[in-house]
């Protein structure tokens, strides 16, 4: 008998070597009924939440390389006495304010990576065509929570994480337990919960694009269930029809409106989505637009008023604002 340890090894194994925007779950798991010669149809559940946990994983790396990056240069410049005297303040401040930033005590991946590869899974991980990062429809409750009512399930993951570090919400005594505020605990009804609890209860809240509701009727699941099942059988033409088409997906470069081509100022005329999101983000870490007190809020400044007409934003929504400048055809 397989055990779940060997399971989980030979699972990041193969992540590590997968293309993360085309990979599903599916696929996971027959390779590691392949590897091992059994079937493991009742650990559906387990392989989606070890996956889950795999790319948060790496979205830790990405982060705590990126935050050492910037640390050594940061050491590398003279410093005055007010900024020696201010540094310490200033670096929980930054931290917490990142978007991207996420919770160091879920990186379970073994052995370095390079940061090559850090930077493709980040942006992989916002591809709307497929894979592990394709777009869900969200319960009422979640969406309430991030502020969209599709996002993909990554994503929400590593969202949870950035409002979990901001609250503060993490167990001293064991920073893998979280301590639910009032909105978690409207989310998850409990008062606490741990990482691998959280990855479970998400499930409900979460389910397909093209269904209404999804997450929490028992018809749509079962909808679901046989979706998985055709997609064992049509894998390989799925694959290819999203090599050969892959215009939807969020790596693909799209015309934009004159509006955001002037915003970026470099006269490309398209590009996809996640290079404008990250560009974005440049921007408003650059100008400093994000609010000290709430670094999750954007405070517009002349430029961004102008293409997205409204005074600040949630950075949540970023996406959901830019959608108005791509141009469809």
């Amino acid at each position: 008998m397989v055990s779940d340890t060997e399971l989980v090894e030979r699972l990041r194994e193969f992540l590590q070597t997968s293309d993360l925007s085309t990979t599903t779950t599916a696929i996971v798991r027959r390779k590691l009924e392949q590897d091992f010669g059994i079937d493991l149809s009742d650990k559906k559940v387990f392989i989606r939440e070890q996956v889950d946990l795999f790319l948060q994983s790496q979205f830790d790396k990405a982060e705590e390389e990126g935050g050492e990056d910037e640390k050594e240069e940061e050491e590398a410049k003279p410093k005055t006495k007010s900024e020696e005297s201010n540094s310490s303040d200033s670096e929980g401040d930054d931290e917490s304010g990142d978007e991207e930033e996420e919770e160091e005590e879920t990186g379970n991946g073994k052995g370095s990576r390079k940061k090559s590869r850090s930077n493709k899974l980040s942006k992989e991980v916002k591809k709307r065509g497929g894979g592990f990062t394709k777009l869900c429809t969200l319960s009422p409750q979640l969406k309430k929570f991030v502020g969209v009512p599709e996002m993909a399930r990554t994503e929400v993951v590593k969202q949870l994480w950035v409002y979990i570090r901001e609250k503060n919400l993490q167990d001293p005594n064991n920073k893998r337990n979280i301590m639910c505020d009032e909105k978690l605990r409207s989310l998850f009804g409990v008062d606490s919960i741990n990482m691998f609890q959280m990855n479970k209860a998400l499930s409900k809240h979460i389910g397909p694009l093209d269904t209404e509701d999804a997450p929490v009727k028992s018809t749509q699941k079962e909808k679901q269930r046989k979706q998985e099942r055709k997609e064992d059988t049509n894998e390989p033409k799925q694959k290819e029809k999203r090599q050969k088409g892959g215009n939807s997906g969020f790596l693909a470069p799209l015309p934009l409106s004159g509006a955001l081509v002037k915003f970026l100022g470099t006269g490309e005329n398209s590009l996809s989505r996640a290079s404008v999101v990250k560009r974005m983000w440049e921007y408003i870490k650059q100008n400093n637009l994000q609010d000290p007190s709430d670094k999750r809020r954007i405070i517009c400044d002349e430029k961004l008023k102008e293409l997205f007409e409204v005074d600040s934003f949630n950075g949540f929504t970023v996406l959901k604002l830019l959608a108005a400048h791509f141009v469809k055809t």
